[in-house]
């Protein structure tokens, strides 16, 4: 074999091998859902609520979440507040409230969890 037939193949070998290491793209796995809690004229908050995936994460999930709706009395100051108190691959709770004197009624949320 000549000197430049064989720098092509051990050039090859080399290629090929490398390509058996990188590490391989991976499919990503999201769900969504929202969570809406209303009460008139006594206000429901704060509340915790856990939400159940319909299919466990293979590990624990990035989860995501923004506030939808607010529903306040009109004359106090407006303040809401949605915070993350635990979550693992099944399952997320999340707590809904207020601040001080705000009067809230309504809050909703949007939620999504991916791997």
């Amino acid at each position: 074999m000549k000197k430049s037939q064989a720098h092509k193949s051990l050039f090859l070998a080399a290629f090929i091998l490398t390509l058996n290491f990188l590490p391989r793209p991976t499919t990503a796995r999201c769900e969504a859902g929202e969570v809406n809690e209303y009460e008139y004229p006594k206000s429901p908050f704060p509340v915790n609520r856990t939400i159940d995936f319909q299919q466990p994460f293979a590990a624990k999930p990035s989860i995501m979440y923004g506030i939808t709706m607010l529903d306040m009395n009109y004359a106090e100051n407006k303040r809401a507040k949605i915070k993350l108190l635990r979550s693992d691959p099944a399952s997320f709770t999340v707590w809904l409230g207020t601040m001080h004197d705000t009067k809230l009624y309504g809050l909703g949320m949007r939620w999504m969890a991916c791997d």
